[in-house]
């Protein structure tokens, strides 16, 4: 990674930081390649999940970056302008909004009080997984998220109740809690025991939000995670 790219990515970004901090993360991480970087747009190739994600100030920016693209199967768009150009442009019918949510602080989240006990998910937890994933479609992707030692599950007696994980691209995510364990606090606990262990990697801790969400978008709320005005868009 050129050192001059990085630093005018960094600095374009940290303009809006929530709305870009997923970008800002993965440069951060260094699963990225920086394709274009000015002081009018960034985008960038996140090389964990084979995604394009860009930020651009106007349409002749956006027009610019995305010239440079032949193909792309994924796409997160940082600005609602140039998404039908985009979709058009890579034949992407899929449209997801979603919001930017991230725990901008540096001490650690209170540890909530829960009758659960969070352990660390392996591949033998793929059926449970698969099976009470309300998103669940691929079952290739979680059990590849299972193997990435990111993915964790809320135990109540030693059964299991709930689980949370990280996404390829670097969010928080894949939470689920099963029916008859909610509304005890089991999402608050799996939600502050990741973003915990975000900070002691020395990670921001971050989540995409689903607009209509709201449920998730109170629980994050609750937490103190700052959530983005503006929506990005994955574009599949």
């Amino acid at each position: 990674m050129d050192l001059m790219d990085r630093k005018q990515a960094v600095q374009y970004l940290a303009r809006d930081s929530l709305l870009h901090i997923d970008m800002m993360e993965i440069i951060k991480r260094g699963n990225t390649e920086i394709l274009q970087a000015s002081d009018r747009g960034v985008l960038v190739f996140n090389t964990a999940c084979g995604t394009y994600m860009m930020s651009a100030e106007d349409e002749k920016a956006a027009d610019r970056m995305l010239s440079t693209v032949k193909q792309a199967d994924l796409f997160v768009a940082h600005q609602n302008f140039y998404t039908e150009a985009v979709q058009k442009r890579f034949t992407l019918d899929n449209k997801i909004s979603c919001y930017q949510a991230a725990y901008l602080h540096k001490e650690p989240l209170p540890v909530p009080e829960s009758t659960a006990v969070i352990r660390k998910l392996d591949e033998s937890y793929l059926p449970f997984v698969w099976e009470h994933y309300s998103h669940a479609d691929d079952k290739e992707y979680l059990r590849e998220r299972l193997k990435s030692g990111w993915m964790f599950g809320a135990f109540v007696e030693d059964t299991p109740a709930g689980f949370i994980g990280t996404h390829a691209e670097g969010s928080m995510g894949l939470l689920e809690v099963l029916p008859e364990y909610r509304r005890q606090g089991i999402a608050a606990a799996l939600e502050t025991f990741l973003a915990n262990r975000f900070l002691a990697a020395g990670y921001v801790p971050f989540a995409q939000i689903i607009t209509g969400n709201m449920e998730s978008l109170k629980l994050h709320q609750k937490l103190n995670f700052s959530i983005s005005e503006q929506t990005v868009c994955w574009l599949t």
